[in-house]
């Protein structure tokens, strides 16, 4: 434990909350974990929820500080550090006691609490997320970065959720295999839009045929393959 008081508060909190839970988790039991005296407590965090906030923003830094780290060590190659990224995400899976994301567990928690300081907290680790992914996908070279990373955020949301709730470690393989996929077929270079192509499809749209015949005519045929592979045959009656 970190000697410091405020130290050791943050760090009992993080563990804490991030594992059990906001509401379960009461000041009293933090003090004496912490092993402080209830005034040093309010001296440093005025409420629980001020309290609550700072363990937030430590724990966000902190996991993102080791996403970071390991993507870094790709270098300049995008291949290199997108494989960083799932290799983080699935020795975090791996631990014995995985907790799953105490940002995605707190803002399901407060959602019903839009005035509670940790909100805040929550929308700039998120963004901090979003920046990490935004900066990755600048070096693919596709055409739509921004897509990308959306992509790449959905893929990193998904294999979390799969791995807190399925207890399954193998979410990082899987969102890497996908991510792979949507790189080759050129899926990643579309914009992501919800309803665009249907807007850009209607007759009459000049950017809708350039679009579909430069950027997803190989893409559609290798999708089409696939989906021809794994669709059983049907019957005739």
């Amino acid at each position: 434990m970190p000697s410091k008081p405020r130290d050791r508060i943050l760090r009992t909190a993080v563990r804490l909350f991030s594992r059990e839970g906001i509401q379960a988790v009461g000041v009293n039991r933090i003090i004496v974990e912490a092993d402080v005296a209830p005034t040093t407590l309010y001296r440093q965090f005025s409420s629980k929820d001020q309290l609550v906030a700072a363990a937030l923003e430590q724990w966000g830094t902190d996991w993102l500080g080791r996403l970071r780290d390991q993507v870094e060590r790709g270098g300049d190659d995008f291949q290199a550090r997108l494989d960083g990224l799932w290799s983080a995400l699935s020795s975090w899976f791996a631990m014995e006691d995985f907790p799953g994301s105490f940002i995605a567990n707190a803002a399901a928690e407060l959602r019903g609490m839009p005035d509670h300081p940790a909100r805040a907290v929550i929308v700039e680790q998120r963004a901090a997320l979003r920046q990490l992914l935004g900066d990755l996908a600048q070096l693919a070279g596709v055409r739509d970065a921004t897509a990308l990373s959306e992509q790449l955020l959905v893929l990193v949301d998904g294999a979390i959720a799969i791995a807190t709730v399925d207890r399954r470690p193998d979410g990082a393989a899987r969102a890497s295999a996908t991510a792979r996929a949507l790189l080759s077929a050129g899926i990643a270079a579309a914009t992501p839009a919800p309803g665009s192509a249907f807007c850009r499809g209607r007759p009459g749209g000049a950017a809708s045929s350039r679009v579909l015949s430069e950027d997803r005519g190989a893409a559609a045929e290798t999708v089409a393959a696939r989906t021809a592979a794994l669709t059983a045959p049907r019957r005739r009656p």
